[in-house]
């Protein structure tokens, strides 16, 4: 299965994902896809090695559903994380003002 890496963001917590210039990303769409485990692993472990100089906390890989457009995480826990609740449980006006 496809794999993203994932982890919060330090300075206010928001889920961010890896992108394949190896920035952070607050867009799952911007997500640099590994082919396999060991790949993300690998990717992990750089992020890990390298922690004093990153922004992120808990990095970890999320398995992805790559068969629409935008690729979207394929359980539902990851999805919430990166898409947002699966209701709206604020006015239109309030969830535009908190982006």
């Amino acid at each position: 299965m496809p794999l993203a890496i994932t982890a919060n963001r330090l300075r206010d917590g928001r889920v961010v994902f890896r992108t394949p210039s190896g920035s952070w990303s607050l867009d799952v769409a911007d997500s640099a896809i590994e082919t396999d485990e060991a790949a993300a692993n690998a990717v992990i472990a750089s992020v890990n090695a390298n922690a004093n100089e990153q922004d992120v906390v808990e990095v970890y890989a999320v398995e992805m559903n790559l068969s629409g457009k935008p690729p979207r995480p394929a359980r539902l826990r990851e999805a919430i994380r990166a898409l947002g609740p699966t209701i709206a449980y604020l006015p239109k006006a309030e969830l535009e003002a908190a982006e």
